[in-house]
């Protein structure tokens, strides 16, 4: 019975808060046939929440849900295309996303348990849905993608937890830069027969969160 008292308690140090929900805000941008390889090139807002289940120390999941935009502008680096002259775009889009975060560090508090460190960088890796419309084709778009990301947490306080997350999404389809007939050569602008896996479009979010630690633990390790 000892051994079992000595697991169950630390089971319950181990959770502390196990679960998380915040605002988040900062900037998106694209990466595609109108902008190859320069990020963060014209940065547009991103605003959205969150919510985080830490399965301990160093195991989170987390729900995101985010509104953000993006453009491009071919004449920005002299990019020719056949038969026009140039494309841009603006875009609004919706992210889902479901990530599973890694902390290097034991992120806590030191009260709860010993050698846990108030702040911790962190990776992630998830699946993620995109929304957006094509007005060209007077339709919504529903493209399946895969977050890739790095961050940092700091625990402010007993409930609060401050955050800063930088994250690159791939989707798997060249059509995200178009919005209308003026921009459609955007989608696969040489018509190949096969789109490799960097030929397709791209997108990034750098943003600060803030969450608030739900419920005490220690009502529930008692």
């Amino acid at each position: 019975m000892l051994w079992l008292a000595s697991v169950l308690g630390t089971t319950c140090a181990l959770a502390e808060f196990n679960h998380e929900l915040g605002l988040t805000g900062g900037i998106s941008s694209y990466l595609g046939d109108a902008n190859f390889n320069i990020p963060f090139h014209r940065p547009r807002m991103a605003v959205g929440g969150l919510y985080r289940y830490n399965f301990d120390t160093r195991w989170a999941i987390k729900l995101s849900a985010m509104y953000a935009e993006v453009e491009g502008d071919t004449r920005d680096f002299g990019y020719q295309y056949p038969g026009v002259d140039y494309a841009t775009f603006k875009r609004g889009y919706v992210d889902a996303s479901l990530s599973v975060e890694f902390n290097f560090f034991d992120l806590g508090l030191g009260k709860y348990a010993r050698g846990n460190f108030k702040a911790s960088p962190y990776i992630l890796l998830g699946v993620g849905l995109t929304a957006y419309s094509n007005m060209s084709e007077a339709k919504n778009m529903y493209r399946f993608s895969i977050p890739v990301g790095i961050g940092g947490k700091w625990k402010i306080n007993k409930r609060w937890t401050l955050g800063l997350e930088w994250t690159i999404h791939k989707l798997f389809t060249d059509d995200f830069d178009v919005t209308n007939s003026s921009n459609k050569i955007l989608d696969n602008p040489y018509k190949t027969d096969k789109t490799g896996f960097f030929d397709t479009d791209w997108y990034m979010i750098c943003n600060l969160y803030i969450t608030i630690n739900l419920f005490d633990p220690q009502k529930f390790c008692r």
